[in-house]
């Protein structure tokens, strides 16, 4: 009978064959190969190379018919989609998903590919504008070089060797390279980011397909946070990785043994300039073409319009029309890896140097460790953006005229934008301030409306949604709208939404303060700023509260706490007024129960005699309430000034952020609940202290 030892064997053996024949039973496959090991092993002891012979015996395989196991993404890669990334096979828990130039599902999957696997596929995942929110992404051109002998200046090792050196990080994710067969590599010291024999150079770029399965590894290693250099569709999926549970709105999926994947922090994600990559086997041919071989070549580049083969004697031109792009790369419009912490290419700077693109704030670290030169030429970079964009927007069109699948991942770049029912999606607007919408600007959108055979609808938080859009005309509608409209569209996912805000003093009569200056304030600072959850603030003018600002994340009210004075006469005209019966009159002088009054200053305004003065003047907040399935009142607090809103209002949404536990799955009210109400304002209090003080 087989041992243990010997399943491992055939495990290891079994995987290592359907890598390149993925289109086999793999569970046919095993149960024949044990079958036949356990024939002899009883006089012969179970080594690889037995089972690789028993593979090749088989007589199963010459008439296998391919199987295909159901997969969510196979739409993705049978429609010339996939960006063939890899980001996929990293995040399996169950290591079904198996990468040999596209991704595929070695063995049946319980969820069908239901999981993990299909929300941080780049060419699926619906959440690029929520990840630029939240990384704060800009734009800082630069270009240096380093002392490194690599492609472009060498700027990306030398800047990974300084990361490991700082102990910013315990490991890297590079590409190194087998005959220039791209390889997923994690590096764990400085001197490991060249080698001098160039069999597995890192420093050099590839242009053939990769995957990023050594982040997996890095993992199993124990390594607790790493830089990842990818594509710009790599770099799509990473930031999938890392944002996973606010966007797919659960936690990593568990595998069989009720864990999920094990992977490191990925502290650092640096982006190439990427116009395509290509399948290895074209390049091997044309290669072979030139009569050089794989190990002759020192180095590959793009330059202009051709694809240069260099070894160390001579430079090889190929025009790019020669060699065929991974299919994946035509549904690509993003050249400078637009998500990442630093961009990086050779477009926009003089030979021998790079380009360097700062974009979140987490990228400026680089800038202690390179002196910089700012006279980027941008128009070189425009020019490729501009390339990929047109060929993108001719194979979407390509793609619509003959009926092929479109996923239509693009369109989550783009703020307020969210799935309905029947392929179409709907465009949401920010409240303008106070609800006010003039006639001009309701006319545009009814145009547009109309122009595209979508409806128009009023929500409940007094925002304008375009609905019933087609999937394609989406892009075109947003553009129909320009700043000088004064809409902004946005408002959808875990951030700040649109204040809602009363009519105010301006406007009504029973308005205390000036709602829309404070509204237009607080959305100035605060509009679409990340959080855990949704977070909604109301504003009205009066304790009336007609907006329930009271069962709202956060909600303000304007005050006016009366106080009799002495020249009150007990006239009873306070009493008459007050809806609250928080006045008694008792001979001539008028009582306030101040447990019962709410501050509406009624009383303040209807004396005649002005006898009711003003014992507080400023504003009632509500921290923690919540609507819908579960009504929550808010936490009651006075407040005396503007200032004093804002500084808590900051307070109260960045600890929600450090306290909460479940992102789009936990609200304030529940956070305040889970860590008690004494502890989350205890908090409050200290960013307070230390933010304002």
């Amino acid at each position: 009978m087989l041992k243990i030892h010997d399943e491992k064997l055939i495990n290891e053996s079994i995987n290592d064959f359907v890598e390149s024949n993925y289109d086999i039973d793999i569970l046919k496959l095993k149960l024949k190969v044990w079958e036949h090991a356990n024939l002899i092993s009883e006089n012969v002891e179970i080594t690889k190379d037995i089972i690789d012979k028993i593979l090749e015996d088989i007589s199963i395989l010459d008439n296998q018919k391919p199987v295909k196991y159901d997969w969510f993404l196979n739409k993705i890669v049978d429609s010339d989609m996939c960006a063939k990334c890899g980001t996929c096979s990293v995040v399996c828990p169950n290591n079904l998903i198996k990468f040999n130039e596209k991704p595929f599902i070695s063995e049946e999957c319980l969820r069908k590919g239901n999981g993990m696997c299909a929300e941080v596929c780049p060419r699926m995942m619906a959440g690029s504008y929520d990840i630029r929110n939240r990384l704060n992404t800009f734009e800082e051109f630069h270009y240096a070089k380093s002392d490194v002998d690599g492609q472009s200046g060498g700027v990306v090792t030398k800047f990974l060797q300084n990361l490991l050196e700082d102990n910013e990080i315990d490991g890297a994710v590079v590409i190194g390279h087998d005959k220039w067969k791209p390889a997923s590599m994690i590096i764990t010291s400085s001197e490991g980011l060249i080698n001098i024999n160039n069999d597995v150079d890192t420093s050099k770029s590839k242009y053939a397909i990769s995957s990023l399965q050594a982040i997996r590894e890095a993992g199993e290693l124990g390594l607790e946070k790493i830089a990842v250099v990818g594509l710009p569709c790599q770099v799509a999926g990473l930031r999938n990785i890392q944002y996973h549970s606010f966007i797919s709105k659960h936690g990593p999926e568990r595998g069989k043994n009720g864990k999920p994947a094990k992977l490191p922090k990925i502290e650092y994600v640096l982006g190439l300039f990427c116009t395509e990559k290509f399948e290895y086997d074209e390049l091997v041919e044309k290669v072979d073409s030139l009569e050089i071989s794989m190990d002759d070549i020192y180095k590959c580049d793009v330059k202009g319009k051709n694809f240069i083969i260099s070894t160390k004697q001579k430079d090889y031109p190929i025009s790019l029309s020669e060699i065929k792009a991974s299919s994946g790369c035509l549904m690509c419009n993003d050249f400078d890896a637009e998500l990442a912490d630093i961009s990086f290419g050779d477009k926009g700077s003089p030979d021998g140097f790079s380009t360097i693109v700062v974009r979140t704030p987490k990228g400026r670290i680089i800038e202690k460790y390179f002196d910089f030169n700012d006279e980027v030429n941008l128009a070189d970079i425009d020019f490729m953006k501009s390339f990929k964009e047109k060929r993108f927007d001719k194979e979407v069109l390509r793609r619509q005229e003959n009926d092929i699948y479109n996923s239509f991942y693009y369109i989550w770049k783009h703020a307020g934008v969210g799935s309905a029912r029947n392929n179409r999606v709907y465009l949401r607007f920010r409240t303008t301030i106070g609800g006010y919408y003039n006639p001009e600007l309701l006319m545009k959108i009814s145009e547009v409306a109309k122009k595209y055979n979508a409806i128009i609808k009023l929500t409940s938080r007094e925002e304008i949604e375009i609905q019933e859009i087609d999937l394609c005309d989406i892009e075109n509608m947003i553009n129909e709208f320009d700043e000088n409209d004064g809409l902004i569209n946005g408002t959808e996912g875990p951030l700040f939404r649109s204040i809602m805000a009363c009519p105010g003093k301006k406007n009504c009569n029973l308005g205390l303060i000036d709602t829309n200056i404070l509204a237009s304030e607080i959305e100035e600072k605060y509009a679409e700023k990340p959080l855990n959850y949704k977070f909604k603030l109301g504003i009205t003018g009066c304790p009336n509260r007609c907006l329930a600002v009271s069962t709202t994340d956060f909600g303000i009210n304007g005050v006016k706490i009366p106080q009799t004075a002495d020249n009150c006469n007990g006239c009873g005209r306070c009493q008459d007024v007050c809806k609250m019966d928080a006045i008694e009159v008792r001979g001539d002088i008028s009582i306030t129960n101040y447990n019962l009054c709410v501050g509406c200053g009624k009383c303040i305004n209807a004396c005649p005699n002005e006898a009711k003065k003003i014992k507080f003047d400023g504003y009632s907040i509500f921290v923690g309430g919540k609507g819908g399935r579960e009504t929550v009142i808010g936490s009651h607090f006075y407040v005396k000034d503007k200032i004093e809103i804002y500084q808590t209002l900051e307070a109260v949404m960045e600890v929600y952020n450090q306290l909460a536990i479940k992102p789009q799955k936990e609200r304030l009210a529940q956070t305040i609940k889970r860590v008690s109400e004494l502890y989350f304002f205890e908090k409050v209090d200290e960013y307070k202290k230390l933010n304002f003080n």
